[in-house]
């Protein structure tokens, strides 16, 4: 790296993190430091012809047409009522067990997370459901809406997810790959967490002091909450009544394992590429949200229609901002030869390609404390991954552990999205008391990672069994 280029590096990061911190859009941070950066080095011509190509170049790829499908996929299913059949088909499933509800919660998250491919999008939508009825049965505020926080960092972990697929673009792997390989994780990730609710609903970390069990029915709830509130506490639990279950929410789950099967059993079966199978299952969950919503009438119809693509427009259009921006920032680093210098560095020493791979989480798991799942992967990928490609470790392996670490900064403070959204949802609920009952439970993400870490065939097996080629 030339001695000359240092001050304009050390310049350009100075101006990403100013705007950052000023609250600007991280595609506005990224694009500025970078143009400002090029033009420092190269002056106006070159600068502005480079900040054109390489945001079209970034954008304009046929491989990134899978964001806006399966944006729409998602909205659409939101639109279609799906979450609510989905988390009455798991109450129902999982009632017997101790924090049966909580749980029904984590499996609710996952099954609407893979129809969404979104986390914040899960915590909301689940969550308005699932926090009522937590509450109604004896949990706490703050505890329900931490159980929705993080059943909602599944939106980012099982496919179809938006980040994998912005993974891929940054480092030219396989998109279809990269989905299936979540499948595995994700499945320990919800047992996990299961688990974990489990240890701490029987130790009453989840419920009021003094209440009996979330078995009691619904109509005997609020006598025994006005009862613990004075002195008279139930301390014999109620016989177990299962949620009721109609048609309706059967057929309703059913859709959502339908539009699993199109988007992630087309792919692996090699029936789709990984764009075709996006707009497959699109093109599925508008069906299905004509046949739910058609007898309500056209103008309904119409409108949820209209408002789903505006929804899926609008939030495609921020992620493709931010790979724009995150590509001229990116050329700009290799102007300076820091990747390349990196590279060197970190080749030339010591340290084997674990301790690298742990190094890099863990600086994962501080910036998402500070920025959003995509601003990291645009702003540090094109950085690490040449050493990691360099160092010979497995791109698949790594993206899922990489996933895993953004997950934890969605519900850690000062900037986890997740509780902010799951704190919007009642007036009793305050970040501050769900940032504290969330903590205990990011405990379950690390015991993942090490999982993940230590047995990395979980992650690659499906892969390397599929017929998926792009």
């Amino acid at each position: 790296m030339n001695a000359d280029v240092i001050p304009i590096t050390v310049g350009a990061l100075t101006v990403l993190v100013a705007l950052i911190l000023m609250a600007q859009p991280i595609w506005v941070a990224l694009a500025a430091a970078g143009g400002i950066g090029l033009l420092l080095l190269d002056g106006m011509d070159v600068a502005a012809s480079a900040v054109g190509a390489d945001a079209f170049n970034a954008t304009a790829s046929y491989a990134l047409v899978i964001i806006p499908m399966f944006v729409l996929m998602g909205v659409l299913a939101g639109k279609a009522g799906l979450a609510e059949d989905l988390f009455t088909i798991s109450e129902r499933l999982t009632h017997r067990l101790p924090g049966g509800l909580g749980i029904a919660t984590i499996v609710a998250c996952g099954g609407f997370a893979a129809v969404t491919g979104s986390s914040s999008a899960t915590v909301a939508t689940v969550g308005r459901i699932a926090v009522d009825q937590m509450t109604s049965r004896g949990y706490k505020p703050n505890s329900a809406a931490a159980l929705v926080a993080l059943g909602g960092t599944l939106g980012v972990l099982i496919p179809p997810s938006i980040i994998i697929v912005v993974f891929a673009s940054m480092t030219g792997l396989s998109v279809g790959k990269l989905l299936i390989a979540c499948v595995i994780p994700a499945i320990i990730t919800i047992i996990v967490y299961s688990v974990t609710v489990m240890i701490m609903y029987k130790r009453g970390k989840l419920t009021v002091p003094g209440f009996a069990t979330e078995s009691i029915p619904a109509r005997l709830v609020e006598r025994q909450l006005a009862a613990s509130r004075s002195t008279a506490l139930l301390t014999k639990p109620a016989k177990l009544e299962a949620p009721a279950v109609s048609r309706k929410h059967v057929v309703g789950s059913l859709y959502v394992a339908v539009i699993f099967l199109v988007a992630i059993g087309g792919m692996y079966a090699g029936l789709f590429t990984a764009t075709e199978s996006g707009a497959v299952a699109a093109f599925v969950a508008l069906a299905i949200l004509f046949i739910r919503v058609v007898p309500k009438g056209w103008r309904r119809t119409w409108t949820d229609v209209k408002d789903a693509v505006i929804d899926a427009g609008g939030l495609s259009a921020m992620i493709f901002a931010l790979l724009a921006g995150g590509a001229i920032f990116a050329y700009f680093l290799v102007k300076t030869g820091l990747p390349n210098q990196l590279v060197r560095t970190i080749t030339s020493s010591d340290l084997s390609p674990m301790v690298v791979v742990i190094i890099s989480l863990v600086m994962m798991l501080i910036l998402g404390c500070f920025l959003d799942s995509i601003s990291i992967m645009v702003i540090v990928i094109p950085l690490l991954w040449p050493i990691l490609d360099t160092m010979g470790v497995d791109g698949v392996w790594y993206c899922i552990l990489v996933v895993k670490a953004i997950e934890i900064g969605l519900v850690t403070p000062p900037f986890g999205i997740n509780v902010f959204v799951a704190s919007g949802l009642r007036k009793d609920i305050t970040p501050e008391g769900v940032f504290r009952a969330v903590l205990p439970m990011v405990l379950a993400e690390f015991v993942v990672i090490a999982i993940l870490l230590l047995f990395p065939d979980l992650v690659t097996f499906l892969p390397n069994l599929s017929a998926v080629t792009e």
